[in-house]
């Protein structure tokens, strides 16, 4: 049990990464010519952190912290990104 916890973690974590990069070599921030080597670093950095922080919050709530359920940080979170943005 404590195996499959921890590929599971291993998972999301390399799914976060293959998603920053995948978004910032397809063009969603722009091209990466334009953006520099040095900013798609840093925007691959901050989805992959933003990414480590939904999946430490999905954690806590699995073990029992917080109200709710994981869905509903799911929710929470397209909601502050769309105030944001």
């Amino acid at each position: 049990r404590a195996l499959f916890g921890g590929a599971q973690k291993l998972f999301g974590i390399l799914i976060t990464i293959g998603e920053a990069v995948a978004y910032v070599l397809s063009g969603m921030y722009g091209d990466v010519r334009d953006l520099g080597p040095g900013n798609s670093i840093l925007i691959i950095l901050q989805l992959f952190l933003a990414g480590m922080v939904v999946i430490t919050l999905d954690e806590l709530l699995q073990k029992g912290y917080g109200l709710g359920s994981g869905i509903s940080l799911f929710i929470a979170t397209n909601i502050c990104e769309n105030i944001i943005w």
